[in-house]
């Protein structure tokens, strides 16, 4: 379990912790990582963006405590109670449709717990030629309006895209297969690693550079191809390769003269 910050369209590790089985952390767990965590944040505002196993609105009422702002995603089996209801109702029985958005204030949450009131803020992606969100974004938030509330969560992608880094697009940190302790050591060299990587790779970007150490877009793809870390893993090959094979391409001009040119 892993606590990041956001940075640009990347995150950054900054504190983490194992858990003692696979599977959803509890609330406990979730509790002690955070109040570590925001001690390093201290001087700064925060907010807390959070998927479907931060759910609970007994964490959302201890951020709250705490006058942290937080954008946590809800399951759509999560109980809710609106302005002028008596009863509570599960999300996904409230008729909402692909194609609509919008954002309700002084929500109730948690048929047992009753805790609020917190923000609710929905957003489900309209289906086009087959493609589109197949879940909607339901989404418990502190913030004032939907606006706010879909723009810094969807800065969460940059969570997804760190560990991918991670693991399968870079470092194959689920292949090393090694014990407790070995582990935590490797994660704390990695993180490192990857934060040195990450601004690395937006140094070549702000050098305009990048087009020179990594692969060109594709023409089906509207983001880059590459992020930064990626980027600086491919500048590193370059320019280690401009050393190597400078000799052996000095050497095939000499065998080749009439080919100087090109």
């Amino acid at each position: 379990m892993m606590v990041t910050v956001v940075w640009g369209k990347h995150a950054l590790p900054v504190y983490w912790a194992p858990l003692p089985k696979s599977g959803s952390s509890s609330l406990k767990q979730q509790l002690r990582l955070l109040k570590t965590a925001l001690k390093i944040f201290k001087p700064y505002p925060v907010v807390v963006l959070a998927d479907r196993d931060f759910h609970s609105p007994k964490l959302a009422l201890w951020l709250s405590q705490r006058q942290v702002e937080f954008v946590l995603r809800q399951k759509k089996s999560a109980y809710v109670q609106l302005q002028g209801e008596v009863d509570y109702q599960p999300l996904k029985e409230r008729g909402f449709a692909p194609g609509q958005k919008g954002f309700l204030c002084d929500v109730y949450w948690g048929k047992r717990d009753q805790l609020g009131p917190f923000n609710l803020a929905f957003y489900w992606k309209r289906q086009y030629r087959g493609k589109g969100g197949k879940d909607p974004w339901f989404i418990m938030t502190s913030l004032p309006t939907l606006e706010q509330a879909l723009s810094l969560y969807a800065c969460r992608w940059g969570i997804e895209m760190m560990f991918k880094d991670c693991k399968s697009g870079g470092y194959n940190l689920e292949r090393t297969k090694v014990n407790d302790a070995r582990f935590l050591a490797l994660v704390l060299v990695m993180a490192m690693a990857y934060c040195l990587a990450t601004l690395a790779g937006y140094g070549l970007k702000k050098l305009k550079v990048n087009h020179y150490v990594a692969r060109l877009n594709e023409h089906s793809r509207r983001r880059p191809r590459h992020s930064d870390f990626g980027t600086a893993l491919y500048g590193h090959l370059w320019c280690c390769g401009m050393e190597v094979w400078t000799l052996l391409a000095t050497e095939l001009m000499q065998l080749k003269p009439h080919k100087r040119l090109n």
